[in-house]
């Protein structure tokens, strides 16, 4: 059954964010434009969004608002396997959202397609501006992990056999907390090299790069830099990080590929197994909205085969051809899906 408290209350918070987007864009004439554009890339795909969050309110297989920290935003969503085993492997997906409108339940896509390939997924919540900066939500994402640690096991997961994922916003904050972690062992209780990968998708690691760009989609820098102030940086000891994926696409009007491509050689030159990939002709958003929803993913792909290899020879892997339950194929005609991608403001 459906709790209407918790709808209501789910739809406050949804409408207090995009009320917090449009404070943001107060100052930039560029904003009615976009706000526009993005209002008919929603129409586009309304169809698709529709059944996806029946999916997220309604199915048994997703546990909602699990308390992980004391604040108000310590809440997170587990996506259960439709066929449970014990020691799955586990996705912690942190969503984006321009630091500003991050919400657990925008992963929503993500998480329905990857627990039907057999993979535990935690989809945490955190502070955005302005209930919080940088260092406030990195310090919930903080707490997060170290709950998935403790925690997971309950549900099924493996905690030994974890891969962090962040997109956009999501793949900054989360870098951002991997090298705190491990520059300075007191901020984090637990151990980054428990971690069998972190995977970011589309990160905006060079803020200052970012900064003009975000300006110019009508994100005033005003606000931007009243968020925070520094990079992306590793220092640390290399044997300490995870295997470092990072994926992006050559048409990301959002976050330019370069993102991507400085942050990899600064791994790749302090020693850390890093890799990227790049989507060619692939928007902010095609991996990870029209590309699942087209059902042509080679995210999806990409992912399933750095968790394939990297899982322990005695953990359930995901193998497509081998599951009970498939994801269904594409959720709309590819005609939508074109329109939606022709105005698409990121």
């Amino acid at each position: 059954a459906i709790d209407l408290k918790d709808v209501s209350a789910e739809m406050w918070l949804i409408t207090k964010l995009a009320m917090q987007l449009l404070w943001a864009f107060r100052v930039s004439s560029k904003w009615i434009i976009m706000l526009l554009r993005l209002l008919m890339f929603v129409l586009f795909l309304l169809p698709a969004f529709l059944r996806v969050f029946y999916f997220w309110l309604c199915s048994p297989r997703v546990l909602k608002n699990i308390r992980y920290g004391p604040r108000g935003r310590n809440l997170l969503d587990i996506y259960l396997v439709p066929h449970p085993r014990k020691n799955q492997p586990v996705v912690v997906f942190l969503s984006g959202g321009a630091w500003i409108i991050g919400y657990k339940a925008w992963g929503a896509l993500m998480g329905r397609v990857l627990s039907a390939y057999g993979i535990l997924v935690v989809m945490p919540d955190y502070r955005n501006f302005p209930q919080g900066l940088l260092p406030d939500m990195m310090q919930d994402v903080n707490v997060a992990m170290q709950w998935v640690f403790d925690n997971v096991h309950t549900f099924g997961g493996d905690p030994n056999n974890v891969t962090w994922i962040g997109q956009s916003a999501g793949a900054h904050i989360g870098a951002c907390v991997l090298i705190e972690a491990v520059e300075n062992p007191s901020f984090a209780a637990w151990q980054p090299s428990r971690l069998r990968n972190f995977i970011g998708i589309s990160g905006p690691y060079n803020i200052h790069e970012s900064m003009e760009v975000f300006h110019a989609h009508g994100l005033d820098r005003q606000v931007f830099a009243a968020i925070m102030d520094h990079n992306v940086l590793p220092k640390a000891t290399a044997a300490l990080f995870p295997s470092m994926h990072l994926f992006h696409g050559t048409a990301d009007r959002t976050v330019p590929w370069t993102s991507s491509q400085s942050f990899v050689d600064a791994l790749v030159r302090v020693g850390i197994d890093a890799h990227i990939k790049f989507y060619t002709g692939k928007t902010h958003t095609d991996p990870i909205i029209e590309d699942p929803i087209q059902g042509d993913d080679p995210l999806l792909s990409d992912i399933l085969a750095i968790i394939r290899r990297s899982s322990p020879a005695e953990s359930p892997q995901p193998r497509p051809d081998h599951l009970q339950f498939r994801p269904p194929g594409a959720m709309l005609p590819a005609m939508l899906v074109h329109a939606a991608r022709r105005v698409n403001p990121f």
